[in-house]
């Protein structure tokens, strides 16, 4: 159950937007079809100081009765989408985590909640949080690019690859958008995933739905018409 809820997670993810002021809603869907909860992603900043900060946060709430899975997550980033800060805080059943992650000068310092203790790692010049990271991807989906991959920070840092795997319908609020299917593999110190996610094939790029495929089946996050 640990590893199904945090492939979610790392799903959830790829649905932060790139437009400053953009707001996107979800439902997560169980593999009998029936709602598991809720998704919220919001990315905001300074409309007319392209160098000005980002901030992008999500908000999941995916409990059912007896087991709370709840999470919030926050990404401050420069104006070029560099990672400056990283907050994660979220509980699976008895399972809690907080932690912040800052980013100066090519390090990336972790320190934990309730005694967890402090670490550090070198990143990359330009870092990427899970957040930060799926901007990137959506910029490059925008340019007529597919980005190669890269590195992620979600507690540790994870290797991500991206490949395109062709045109695909989303169905939203009794209607089908054309949408191009990509499948992003995430690999990491202890444990290695894979899902899809549905983008739109206009020049927001969208993202329109995510699929990942579990061993008690196939779990989605639908944008909400």
């Amino acid at each position: 159950m640990k590893h199904v809820w945090g492939t979610a997670l790392a799903a959830a993810f790829l649905l932060a937007g790139t437009a400053r002021g953009e707001t996107l809603e979800y439902k997560i869907i169980w593999p009998s079809g029936a709602s598991l909860g809720t998704a919220r992603l919001e990315l905001t900043g300074a409309q007319m100081k392209p160098m000005a900060p980002l901030t992008a946060r999500m908000m999941l709430d995916a409990s059912f009765p007896g087991v709370p899975v709840t999470g919030e997550f926050h990404s401050t980033m420069d104006g070029k989408g560099c990672t400056q800060r990283f907050e994660k805080r979220f509980t699976l059943a008895l399972r809690k985590s907080d932690e912040v992650v800052t980013v100066s000068g090519g390090r990336a310092s972790r320190k934990t909640g309730a005694g967890g203790g402090e670490s550090a790692m070198a990143v990359p010049a330009c870092a990427h949080d899970a957040l930060a990271f799926l901007q990137f991807v959506r910029r490059e989906l925008k340019a007529g690019r597919v980005p190669a991959g890269g590195k992620l920070l979600f507690g540790a840092q994870y290797d991500v690859t991206v490949k395109k795997a062709g045109p695909d319908m989303v169905a939203i609020g009794g209607g089908k958008v054309d949408a191009e299917r990509f499948i992003f593999h995430v690999k990491g110190p202890a444990s290695e995933s894979e899902f899809e996610i549905l983008f739109s094939q206009d020049m927001a790029r969208t993202p329109l739905e995510v699929r990942v495929d579990m061993a008690v089946g196939k779990f989605r996050l639908e944008l909400a018409p």
